[in-house]
């Protein structure tokens, strides 16, 4: 019996995974050992095919039956060979799985996957239907992309997370990391598949290594959904029923010839020889259709394999679809009347329609003959026009599931997608399932930064609300403040993903989160730093309308003019985003505009009732060493630290003592 990680704290979890992993080693031995076992078998039971024609020759009839039974032997062990090396195969996936998971678990900093931002396919994934609704979404733009590092090298947040095996499954990842939900309840349903797949790890590492067995087949995968979606009914120069009629009546002709020759009566070779040379002359005619008909499945049948064991493992490992009649399903939650399935229910649902007998196993089977070839293949055509039957077939089974099986690959892609939240949030030491509600609101106690160790992370906390919308964040270089907005923003982003946020707590409403962290020039785009700047934090001054708050953070609004108009333009703008009904984060080592919130105990207050606060990091002196400790104080910043970086990394003494002369005289006139 598999212990549930349920009921596994955080930092028992390595251990839970070792355990496992020892489990799954010993399972993987064991399947190998049969997987070889059952290989000999067949090559045995094949050579026994050709001994009774070795010893007992002059018995044609004994040794055709003894050969005939080996080689049904020889069918059922090849049967017996496939199950066991699936079951082989899979427990392979499972131990890489394991792997993956042994590398990430306690919150490591490391890339498991890849962190790159997948390329857009719109061709592909046009093709895929959606299966969940995601209501009304807020899209990141370039600049929270790149504030907020979610593509950065050589790991972001999406390499964090990244546990997809197919490109479908990485492009979904991207969507739903770029795009945030804003409807509360879209969120809370996704949050419910990422928890079930969350706490029922086993069922995840199996769902997981079942959706490897995608990797590396995103070129076939890509191949099969276009041959999917592009398949036409083969048309052919002759009724159907006729061209059946004529290769049945060739084969029979055939084995009639066959027998007469056996007893060696030649009389009719000469009529079969003409009715191969009919037969071939019209196989010569079809052959342009029906190459058109097989090329786009060319190459394909690797991807459908892959693609059956993946949907079996999800059908097998997902929460059952409910009758809806109120029973509980397998991911704790009830559904009353006609409510809604859970996402994992419906994704379930889709998973198993394409696992019929008539739907992807016998695609797949096809698919296998359709990639073979040679003289057996062009003889088969000639006598009996065997790719006409191949490909009625083939379509036959395409066309009425072509739906399905579109859905049933859309459904591993989010399935993928959720499983990387899932394995994220288990994974990380520091973690919560925010709460959502309704207003303007944002309540996060003892947050971190996903990509800071766990080692060296400090927590803090941050509340913003229709009476605080404003904190006023300052500090010293080094001391935390670009860290800290970023954590906010991130276990906001990851919120509204539908995962966990890093925290030990955060209650938030949607939001449509804007950023101006990090600035670039560019001059491809004939835009200067300054110019760039002031366009990001027109955002936040006139955002687009909609009815879910703006959260803004900022970091050194202007730092690209010189100072008085730094001063005059962050005060104006921060007075207009106090006055609008949004919320924001400031931080700034202007010191000016900490009069805007004169300290962190008492909020200054807008003239229409909304406050702003001062918050602040600090640093501590060890000797002439600058020790930091990266926690949020209330108030505003009351030292200064650049000259002691500038000494401790180096620059000539006489340099820095001319900086703080001009410091001391300028303090004293009042110009700092």
């Amino acid at each position: 019996m598999i212990v549930t990680p349920d009921t596994i704290p955080p930092e028992s979890r390595r251990t839970w995974l070792l355990d496992e992993r020892r489990q799954l080693a010993a399972h993987q031995a064991l399947c190998a050992a049969r997987e070889t076992r059952w290989s000999w078998a067949r090559l045995v039971v094949f050579a026994l095919a050709l001994v009774p024609w070795l010893v007992i020759p002059q018995h044609a009839a004994f040794a055709g039956g003894l050969t005939l039974t080996a080689l049904v032997l020889f069918a059922l062990t090849i049967r017996v060979h496939h199950t066991l090396l699936a079951q082989r195969e899979h427990a392979d996936r499972l131990l890489r799985v394991a792997d993956d998971a042994l590398q990430r678990v306690g919150g490591a900093v490391v890339c498991v996957r890849d962190w790159q931002r997948p390329l857009e396919a719109p061709e592909d994934d046009a093709l895929l239907p959606n299966l969940l609704e995601r209501g009304p979404t807020w899209a990141l733009t370039p600049q929270e992309r790149d504030d907020l590092d979610l593509f950065a090298a050589p790991v972001g947040i999406y390499g964090l997370s990244n546990r997809t095996s197919t490109a479908p499954g990485a492009r979904r990842l991207r969507d739903m990391l770029e795009n945030t939900l804003l409807d509360p309840q879209r969120i809370r349903r996704r949050q419910s598949a990422v928890q079930w797949l969350a706490h029922n790890a086993a069922d995840r590492l199996h769902i997981m290594a079942g959706c490897a067995a995608l990797r590396g087949e995103d070129r076939r995968l890509a191949r099969l959904m276009h041959a999917l979606a592009d398949a036409q009914p083969l048309k052919l120069p002759l009724p159907a029923w006729l061209l059946v009629s004529w290769a049945l009546l060739s084969a029979a002709f055939a084995i009639f010839v066959i027998v007469r020759i056996v007893a060696a009566d030649f009389t009719f070779v000469r009529w079969l020889l003409v009715l191969l040379a009919v037969n071939g002359a019209f196989y010569a005619r079809l052959r342009g259709r029906l190459n058109a008909a097989f090329a786009p499945w060319q190459d394909a049948a690797w991807a459908a394999r892959a693609l059956l064991a993946a949907a079996r493992c999800a059908a097998r490992h997902l929460p059952a679809v409910t009758n809806r009649s109120g029973v509980a399903d397998r991911c704790g939650t009830e559904h009353q009347g006609a409510a809604e399935p859970s996402e994992l229910a419906v994704l379930a649902e889709h998973c198993a329609a394409i696992i019929q007998p008539g739907a992807l196993p016998s695609l797949y089977r096809r698919l296998g003959w359709v990639e073979g070839g040679g003289l057996p293949r062009l003889l088969a055509n000639i006598l009996v026009f065997a790719d006409v039957f191949l490909a009625r077939r083939l379509l036959a089974c395409a066309l009425p599931h072509r739906g399905e099986l579109l859905a049933g690959i859309s459904a591993i892609a989010e399935l993928e997608a959720l499983c990387s939240f899932a394995a994220f949030a288990w994974e990380q030491p520091v973690a919560c399932y925010p709460a959502l509600v309704a207003g303007t609101k944002l309540h996060m106690v003892e947050g971190v930064h996903p990509l800071v160790p766990p080692e060296r992370v400090v927590p803090n906390d941050a509340s913003l609300d229709e009476k605080v919308r404003l904190w006023i964040i300052t500090g010293s270089n080094m001391a935390g403040k670009s860290t800290f907005l970023r954590t906010v923003a991130l276990n906001t982003l990851l919120a509204q993903a539908g995962g966990i946020a890093t925290a030990r707590e955060l209650t938030l409403s949607p939001v449509r989160l804007i950023t101006d962290l990090r600035t670039r020039d560019s001059l491809a785009e004939r835009e200067s730093y300054f110019l760039a700047e002031v366009r990001h934090v027109r955002r936040m001054v006139l955002p687009p309308a909609g009815d879910a708050p703006v959260l803004g953070i900022m970091d050194e609004p202007f730092r690209g003019t010189d100072s008085q108009d730094q001063t005059a333009a962050s005060l104006a703008v921060v007075q207009q985003l106090l006055a609008s009904p949004h919320l924001f984060l400031v931080a700034t080592h202007n010191r000016q505009l900490t009069t805007l919130a004169e300290d962190g105990q008492t909020a200054t207050t807008a003239p229409n009732g909304r406050a702003a606060r001062n918050f602040h990091f600090r640093e501590n002196l060890a000797g002439d060493e600058l020790v930091f400790d990266y926690r949020l104080y209330p108030g505003p910043a009351q030292t200064r630290n650049a000259l002691r970086i500038l000494a401790r990394e180096g620059y000539p003494p006489e340099l820095v003592e001319r900086a703080q002369a001009w410091l001391q005289s300028a303090s004293r006139h009042g110009a700092v």
